[in-house]
């Protein structure tokens, strides 16, 4: 029987060692504006509170209505998502947190917060403060190294991958942008613009007038103009800052 116990602690401890070492690996937290439990977004303000507690953790956390930087946008699986239970009895409010992986994976979960606060909006920050006191345990540390090991393939891998992929756009051009190169490519209604060696549509500019387009992306509805060198200015409205944001992507061939 002292050899079963044994046993079951070596491995609860060898799985919490690999739960911390998952989560190790991930760089930010995607944090939905809307609970499955929450009647309208940000209800309580728990969604804003989630987003300011991850960051004291040390993640980099972004709202899922938020634009992400280009290395991160159309990968799905690079960040880690959070999910908030609401767990409340009748006589008490309580929350369970729980960092989820792209398929749906719970790599960690906090214990159960509750709070005895009768005031729905002090209660439930409560709550979400006592169950976010797990996150001291995790010791969370970014690790870049076992990060990139882990991360999939999503480009061409050899030269003769990226050579089918260039010849299937001839007629391309090269921008950069964050750091990335994307390729633009001109189709019957305007031109798309290309991420990760043609692999991934990162937005479409679609003709208006007067030498103008509609942009679109996952996240980005603007207007782009070419300037006299060639590079592609991007421009749109902020809804979070109520302010009008620029882009340029600068050509390179």
């Amino acid at each position: 029987m002292r050899t079963l116990f044994s046993f079951l602690f070596l491995a609860l401890f060898q799985i919490g060692i690999s739960q911390t070492t998952s989560v190790n690996t991930y760089e930010y937290v995607i944090v939905p504006m809307k609970f499955e439990f929450q009647d309208e977004p940000n209800q309580y303000q728990l969604n804003i509170l989630s987003r300011v507690l991850l960051k004291e953790q040390g993640f980099k956390v972004y709202m899922d209505t938020e634009e992400r930087p280009l290395n991160y946008q159309g990968n799905t699986c690079k960040p880690l998502f959070l999910e908030v239970e609401n767990t409340s009895g009748f006589l008490s409010i309580s929350l369970v947190a729980r960092l989820k992986d792209c398929y749906d994976n719970v790599l960690f979960e906090t214990e159960e917060g509750k709070s005895k606060i009768k005031d729905f909006k002090e209660g439930y920050q409560d709550a979400l403060k006592r169950a976010f006191a797990s996150f001291s345990d995790l010791n969370y540390s970014y690790d870049k190294v076992a990060e990139v090991e882990s991360r999939p393939k999503t480009i061409p891998e050899d030269d003769e991958q990226l050579s089918k992929a260039e010849d299937a756009y001839p007629n391309k051009s090269s921008y950069k942008f964050g750091g990335e190169t994307f390729w633009l490519v001109k189709n019957e209604s305007g031109y798309i613009i290309y991420a990760n060696e043609g692999q991934l549509i990162h937005a479409e500019l679609q003709n208006a007038d007067r030498g103008s387009f509609i942009y679109n992306s996952k996240r980005i509805n603007g207007a782009a103009f070419f300037d006299a060198e060639g590079n592609i200015n991007v421009e749109y409205r902020d809804e979070d800052l109520d302010e009008i944001q620029r882009l340029i992507f600068r050509k390179i061939d």
